[in-house]
């Protein structure tokens, strides 16, 4: 954070006692002015020493409070990410002079993303949660349990040595193994390293724990490793530090860019800036940006990044540049000064997997870059619950999709069905959707048909030196998605997995073009498919009878069946009402009738809807199931929309008095 801070603080402290000395002056004075003798100034002046000492406890806790906020992970209850930096710095300062051990546990959940795509999201962080539960429960009141990342965790033990860090890396690990799902097995695997045994300083104890932790991975997981020189390079501060001195000081950053593209039009829209270090091909950058934060370079790295972005020139027209910013470096002198005055076509896009919601210099930052014309991107959006009040704490323009939603959605309904409520959520709060990590040509048209407008990826273009441009082939399968979206009735058989409402756009279109009934006893598992029925029945409204003749029913050719509609109360109120309604067995309300029915079909639930044309009821559209539960409002809606198709298919194909039967 640079000095400010530390100076602001410091004058938050003088405050006050200037405001004691204020009181007691004032108090003495006025004291002296209302009464004349010393009795009146010692009675005020005491008034003031007390109501000093008061307001200086009421602005103590409420500082308190919100530093408390600001570092503690709001899923688990955690200290966080930035919280966790501080106190290692705390702790090791603490325990210098005396030369006390501090030792360091971190931990990683084995293969935590199984969990998540086999229960979904929200099991995923109630088990995060139950992790964090479990900390809590094994550390002493002065110890530090922190939640570092998506599913990393931390411990700073002050005044422990290695063996009883190690003993408790294990109990914890199996009191983890406890949480797993039914059917499922959740593993642990920790490093430990002990300072100063083993390193001298906050940046050096962390690389060398997670050292050790990477060494337990690489030994099969589920097991703690204490960190040992023959298997953990030993790097300390000064290395760290100097390796990325070189690389400020030599500007040693190559900037790379992939582009953004839209998904309906194949059109290049900008480009992401990502950072290159040629000196050093084989480590990854995020190594390179961790090894910064660790030895308190992170954010002069981030700068650098920027800048070096920032100086190429020659992008074409119209387009937007990106640029990575975690939102701990965010409000930090040496970042604010690369960015320029004016932003209108930069996008800030904020990285780090910290959770900072309510960090009030972090919504200060995020106002003013708005202000100057900034468009704000979240990233990894749907990659958990916290990463989601994030969203709606940040309040982003642009919703980056986490590339494990996006990666092969083509085959999969469960991603499909969660980015599509992604992008009704960002329609309805004006943002813009983009999918990252989009490696195949199928994926953009599923992702196209879900109105996914933004797009980036391998299959679109690969990050590159300036300035690339989409890969034609992809361009191509944009427009082509969008030439078949607008083809109003599309013919054959859809894909068994399809994206957004296409499937029920293809029934609507069938239903159109019906000619002969056989083309109408065709949509019926259609129909029942996109109701999440396990039967549909359609049938006439005969007024003149006071009947209701079953037509045609999925998985049957029925003949005709007539039934009085005196005999069910339910299904006249249907017809006479127009408006849909739905019959429950086991619903004490329910027509009784139409309970004795379902029953004897094998039947838990029905949906009838009517089927209305100019004014006047036709018949009425069933859906059956085999469950005992309410239908869903999208089913009724759905169910709607097909009976306003089948009012007018089913005059030119059923005649209106047929006793003996279906027209054929």
């Amino acid at each position: 954070m640079g000095q400010i801070p530390q100076l602001r603080y410091s004058h938050r402290r003088l405050l006050p006692w200037a405001a004691l000395g204020f009181s007691v002056l004032w108090g003495a004075v006025l004291g002296v002015a209302l009464t004349g003798d010393e009795y009146g100034l010692a009675v005020f002046g005491v008034v003031g020493v007390l109501l000093t000492v008061a307001l200086t406890v009421l602005l103590h806790r409420q500082q308190s409070e919100l530093q408390s906020l600001a570092e503690t992970d709001s899923l688990t209850g955690l200290t966080n990410h930035r919280g966790f930096h501080q106190a290692l710095r705390t702790k090791l300062r603490e325990a210098g002079p005396r030369r006390e051990g501090v030792a360091l546990v971190v931990l990683d959940l084995d293969d935590f993303k199984t969990i998540n795509e086999r229960h979904g999201h929200p099991f995923g962080d109630r088990v995060l949660q139950g992790v964090g539960a479990k900390l809590r429960q094994s550390v002493d009141r002065d110890d530090i349990a922190a939640r570092t990342g998506g599913e990393e965790f931390a411990l700073i033990l002050p005044g422990s040595d290695a063996d009883v860090a190690q003993g408790l890396a294990e109990r914890i690990r199996i009191a983890i193994g406890q949480l797993a799902p039914a059917g499922s097995e959740l593993t642990c695997s920790a490093g430990v390293a002990v300072y100063p045994v083993d390193a001298d300083g906050a940046g050096s104890l962390l690389q060398l724990a997670e050292g050790a932790l990477y060494w337990a991975k690489r030994s099969g997981k589920s097991r703690t490793r204490r960190f040992d020189p023959d298997h953990v390079r030993l790097s300390g501060d000064a290395p760290q530090r100097s390796e990325i001195e070189r690389i400020l000081r030599h500007r040693a950053i190559e900037p790379v860019f992939q582009p953004v593209a839209s998904l309906t039009t194949g059109r290049l829209l900008g480009y992401e800036a990502l950072a290159r270090f040629p000196d050093s091909p084989g480590r990854p950058p995020s190594t390179w940006f961790a090894q910064a934060n660790a030895c308190g370079l992170g954010p002069q790295l981030e700068a650098a990044a920027i800048q070096a972005a920032l100086e190429v020139s020659g992008r074409p027209p119209g387009t937007h540049l990106a640029v990575n910013v975690s939102p701990s470096a965010l409000s930090t002198d040496v970042v604010r000064s690369v960015l320029p005055g004016d932003l209108s076509d930069l996008v800030i896009e904020l990285t780090e997997h910290e959770v900072y919601v309510g960090d009030s210099l972090l919504a200060d930052s995020l106002a003013d870059l708005r202000e100057r014309g900034a468009r704000i991107a979240i990233d990894d959006a749907g990659a958990g619950y916290a990463g989601l009040k994030q969203v709606m704490w940040v309040r982003p323009d642009i919703v980056k999709l986490d590339l494990d939603l996006t990666r092969a959605i083509h085959s999969d309904p469960v991603r499909m069905a969660l980015v599509e409520s992604l992008v009704r959520f960002a329609r309805r709060v004006g943002a813009t959707v983009c999918a990252e990590g989009i490696e195949e040509h199928d994926d953009i048209e599923v992702l196209a048909n879900l109105d996914v407008p933004w797009g980036q990826g391998y299959a679109l273009g690969r990050p590159a030196p300036p300035w690339s441009r989409i890969s034609p082939p992809a361009a191509d399968t944009c427009r082509n998605a969008l030439a078949q979206a607008l083809i109003s009735s599309p013919g054959g058989d859809l894909p068994a997995i399809s994206a957004g409402d296409r499937r029920l756009e293809h029934l609507a279109g069938r239903l159109a073009n019906t000619r002969t009934s056989s083309d109408l006893y065709s949509t019926l598992e259609l129909m029942a498919g996109e109701l999440n029925a396990d039967k549909v029945a359609l049938s006439r409204w005969h007024p003149d009878r006071h009947q209701l003749q079953t037509l045609a029913e999925s998985g049957d050719q029925v003949q005709d069946e007539f039934f009085s509609i005196a005999d069910y109360p339910a299904t006249a109120r249907v017809l006479v009402d127009q408006e849909a309604t739905q019959v429950m067995v086991g619903d004490p309300d329910a027509d009784a009738s139409e309970v004795r029915f379902l029953l004897s079909q094998g039947y838990g639930s029905l949906l009838m809807v009517p089927i209305v044309l100019g004014g006047e009821s036709l018949g009425i559209v069933e859906a059956m199931s085999e469950e005992h539960r309410s239908w869903a409002r999208t089913e009724i809606n759905r169910a709607r929309i097909i009976a306003n198709q089948l009012a007018a298919v089913i005059p030119s194909h059923f005649r209106a008095s047929a006793p003996e039967g279906i027209e054929t």
